[in-house]
């Protein structure tokens, strides 16, 4: 009794421990997802707290530059602007803010400045100055030494009347270096885009997230894995409508958050993107629901950290008892076994490693039938046994099998064991032992394999084949064909009464050779007597072509193996094979009845002119 309450406190803490870790782990998850949505969070308020200053800081860029050429447009109006030194002077200020200040008459022909003909005339943003209004260009061109810039053009009035145009060029690269510069790219990436997506500008530092000046941003997203309800499709959307987005996305195994808000400009978006990381422990945040996970977990670990003590001394007790017993039953390596019915449970007893070098844990529900993976095939019957033996009146069982052993080979062992019943008789308990019988078995069996093989080929003789193919018709196999193939050697006689019967054992011989080779492992092959040979080959039922196609191959192999020559040197003779073929569970399903119609077919084999092969009852499959 004692004993008894002692597992049930073992089993109990076993059972809280389990409870514990997964309860550790559900709480480990929450909390790991509560971080992660509160970083993320995060992470955008800050992405957006940068966008909306970097676009300030983009529209104040824009905005000096087109004032101080408003400024410069008034003074003009009243200035002689064939006076190249006077340009010159008054342009002066404006080199800090342009690259080059150019003035284009209402022609397009330049006044003043390095800008030519075909780059302003016709412009989108010439003829938007020319009907009065400042503007900055749509697109990005090439100036005069082939350098990408963006220009400005604002027109130079005399009253109402536009009299010409000023055009200031900023290169990029400066532009570049302004939003480098301004501090936001340390924490991430800063983009200009147009309405289509391409990039107008950007900070240098962008290769880092595999952008380039020429990418367009939206490809860019097709290739990325975007988050939050969005798609590039949504996002092209959004930035074409003005409006501000802020998404995840993630892009070659980094996260990304950006921000994209529009500029008071041609409909371009300012764009701004996280470097994908926490870089220092300051950004994370962790509210109090996140606080709350923590103190929740740290119970979990301690109520863990109990638990393992107590099964760690409870399992070095165990091995201690283990290693004792281990020790005296390696002597004759034996091992006890049981198997429970009701839940079905199979468990070792010791240690199985010792002979297949795996350490076997026990088998439950129908697991238990995957122990029959390290029975040798032929001995799997054992299983069919067994439960003859379960469903009988029997307390005691034996039999052996083969073992698969650490080098692959197959050993002797004996089982035996003893069945508890319930009141009822049905089987409630099984314990047993297996025993080494190798030397024993081995000698037994090799004597059973004599008296079972033919001498001459090595094939079963005529009593064995009758009794293997008997048993298996006996069970009944659903879904599954038996097929009998009846093999009798042509102008067998010729070869004995020719050449002798050296050379008609060799024929048969031969015989048996090939259809092994055929066959393999495949089927029971024996020899009939004489020159006669049988062989029942199974076959899994898929539908009948497949069986008739499975047929008529092996039969063609057959045919062709058995077209031999022997020769004495001075005498040649020819042989083929006949063949008679019958199904079972169609043609019969005992050996007597599958035998009588492979027979019967054989006959018509030999009648409509040798070499060939019939299904009984098939015409359209004679060959």
């Amino acid at each position: 009794m004692k004993t008894k309450k002692r597992f049930n406190f073992r089993k109990i803490c076993y059972l809280m421990l389990v409870l514990s870790v997964l309860s550790g782990i559900s709480m480990s998850y929450c909390f790991g997802n509560e971080l992660k949505e509160n970083n993320v969070k995060n992470a955008k308020k800050i992405v957006k707290s940068s966008a909306c200053v970097g676009r300030v800081y983009f529209e104040e860029i824009i905005k000096e530059r087109i004032s101080g050429l408003e400024l410069l447009a008034g003074r003009l109006s009243n200035t002689d602007v064939s006076d190249i030194s006077e340009m010159s002077s008054a342009c002066k200020n404006l080199k800090r803010y342009f690259d080059d200040v150019s003035l284009v008459d209402t022609n397009g022909v330049r006044l003043y400045g390095n800008c030519v003909d075909k780059e302003i005339a016709g412009s989108e943003g010439y003829e938007k100055a020319l009907s009065g209004v400042s503007n900055v260009a749509t697109e990005v061109t090439l100036n005069y030494i082939g350098n990408d810039e963006i220009c400005f053009f604002v027109p130079v009035k005399s009253g109402k009347a536009v009299q010409s145009v000023l055009v200031g060029s900023m290169i990029l690269e400066n532009m570049r270096n302004k939003l480098y510069n301004s501090g936001l790219s340390k924490e991430g990436y800063v983009l200009i885009l147009s309405e289509s997506g391409d990039i107008i500008s950007a900070t240098k530092n962008i290769c880092d997230i595999g952008l380039e000046a020429d990418t367009n941003f939206f490809s860019y997203l097709n290739d990325s894995r975007i988050f939050d309800g969005y798609n590039s499709q949504k996002v092209r959307s959004r930035i074409k409508d003005n409006s501000e987005t802020d998404f995840q996305y993630r892009y070659n195994k980094k996260n990304y958050v950006i921000t994209t808000i529009p500029v008071s400009v041609n409909g371009w978006s300012f764009a701004y993107i996280s470097k994908g990381r926490n870089r220092k422990i300051s950004d994370i945040v962790i509210t109090s629901k996140c606080k709350n996970y923590l103190r929740l977990l740290c119970v979990e670990l301690l109520i863990i950290m109990v638990m393992l003590i107590y099964a760690t001394r409870s399992r070095q007790r165990l091995i201690k008892i283990q290693e004792t017993y281990d020790a005296v039953s390696s002597i004759d390596k034996t091992m006890i076994f049981e198997y429970t019915f009701f839940p079905k449970r199979f468990v070792l007893k010791d240690k199985f490693e010792n002979i297949i070098d795996k350490d076997m844990k026990p088998f439950m529900g129908e697991a238990v039938y995957d122990v029959y993976e390290y029975i040798h095939p032929d001995d799997l019957s054992i299983r069919r046994k067994l439960r003859k033996f379960f469903e009988s009146n029997e307390t005691f069982f034996t039999s052996e099998v083969r073992v698969k052993g650490k080098n692959g080979e197959y050993d002797w062992y004996r089982v035996s064991g003893c069945l508890e019943r319930e009141e009822n008789g049905s089987p409630r308990y099984f314990a047993g032992k297996l025993t080494d019988a190798s030397k024993q078995i081995t000698m037994e069996k090799n004597l059973v394999q004599r008296a079972e093989k033919d001498m001459l080929t090595g094939v079963l003789n005529k009593k064995t084949m009758e009794e293997k193919m008997s048993n298996i018709l006996a069970e009944k196999m659903a879904d599954r064909y038996y097929i009998f193939y009846m093999v009798d050697l042509d102008n067998f006689k010729n070869v004995n009464d020719t050449l002798g019967h050296i050379y008609g054992d060799k024929a048969i011989a031969d015989t048996g050779a090939e259809l092994t080779k055929i066959f393999k492992n495949q089927a029971l092959i024996g020899r009939l007597g004489g020159d006669e040979f049988a062989v029942c080959s199974s076959y899994d039922a898929f539908d009948e072509e497949s069986l008739k196609n499975y047929i008529i191959k092996k039969a063609e192999q057959i045919k062709e193996a058995n077209r031999r020559s022997y020769t004495d040197g001075a005498n040649v003779v020819n042989i083929t094979s006949s063949i008679g073929i019958s199904v079972a569970p169609v043609d019969g399903t005992d050996f007597e009845t599958v035998y009588k119609k492979a027979d019967s077919a054989l006959y018509q084999s030999k009648k409509t002119g040798k070499d060939r092969y019939t299904l009984f009852n098939g015409e359209l499959w004679k060959r």
